[in-house]
């Protein structure tokens, strides 16, 4: 079974710097999300790149269609995990029906990073609903680099035991 662990939290949380710290400690952390194809279809479609409210709409939107016509982007990422089988395979996925279908496919772990410094996004239902799923684990981020690290060093001790023993 590949090791995936869905990771979510609002713009800004330190979603990205908690998965390069992870990569950092194991190498064989990698990274993907369910809008990365997203973002290349709507890059080609002639959105600019930037991530304000209109900008998320629509790669909310979008997302939404693409998911519609034969579930595009959970399978690109299926695509990504099966590409990848001795890696930890960090998902970037905001939806909690795409989180549950990564944990019910792969049994994977879910983790919700919390910063109080990150700006709650509203204007499209992707953002709105971060908060709507019952996550494994709560990354807090305040802010001190170290101290995420060594959250870092312990969540994947954690993991690689729940792989190991399925607890």
């Amino acid at each position: 079974m590949p090791k995936v662990i869905v990771i979510n939290g609002m713009g800004a949380s330190g979603k990205s710097t908690f998965v390069s710290l992870c990569h950092k400690i194991d190498p064989t952390v990698i990274e993907t999300s369910t809008v990365d194809f997203v973002k290349e279809v709507a890059l080609q479609a002639g959105w600019d790149g930037v991530k304000d409210e209109a900008g998320r709409r629509f790669l909310s939107e979008l997302k939404d269609t693409m998911e519609h016509y034969h579930d595009i982007p959970n399978a690109k990422v299926d695509e990504f995990i099966k590409a990848h089988p001795d890696n930890i395979i960090f998902v970037n996925a905001r939806e909690p029906h795409n989180i549950q279908y990564y944990k019910d496919k792969y049994d994977a772990i879910t983790v919700l990073v919390v910063n109080p410094n990150a700006k709650e996004v509203h204007g499209n239902h992707a953002d709105e609903n971060t908060y709507d799923f019952a996550y494994d684990y709560f990354i807090e981020n305040i802010g001190d680099l170290e101290l995420l690290e060594v959250t870092a060093r312990f969540f994947l001790t954690r993991a690689k035991f729940h792989w190991a023993f399925g607890t």
